[in-house]
């Protein structure tokens, strides 16, 4: 149990050690409403990026990074998918998100 303990601290730490590098890019009110929709589902919201009305950001939950695609509706950032992996091109372009905002988006993971 103890080791299990110092596991998920040194994690925690790696994990906010690593958002510390990690920039946000984007308008700052909507970097605010994103990581605030990813933290509140995922629990901690470590960077994002936003393009238009398309977000994409990295999130910790328990002991995983995950990615977590966003849209802009009329009534706010929704979550359209998310996934344990990176996203790339490839998996954005199926989701919607335009090839124009897909170089902003991919910020989040420089």
């Amino acid at each position: 149990m103890k080791m299990l303990r110092s596991s998920a601290v040194a994690l925690l730490l790696f994990a906010f050690t690593t958002s510390l590098f990690a920039t946000d890019f984007g308008d700052p009110a909507d970097v605010k409403q994103v990581r605030k929709v990813v933290a509140g589902k995922f629990g901690h919201a470590l960077n994002a990026s936003i393009s238009h009305d398309w977000a994409l950001c990295t999130a910790y939950s328990g002991e995983s990074d995950m990615s977590v695609v966003l849209h802009r509706s009329s009534s706010g950032w929704k979550i359209v998918a998310s996934d344990g992996g990176a996203y790339v091109a490839e998996t954005l372009k199926p989701l919607g998100v335009s090839a124009a905002d897909i170089p902003a988006l991919l910020k989040a993971y420089q």
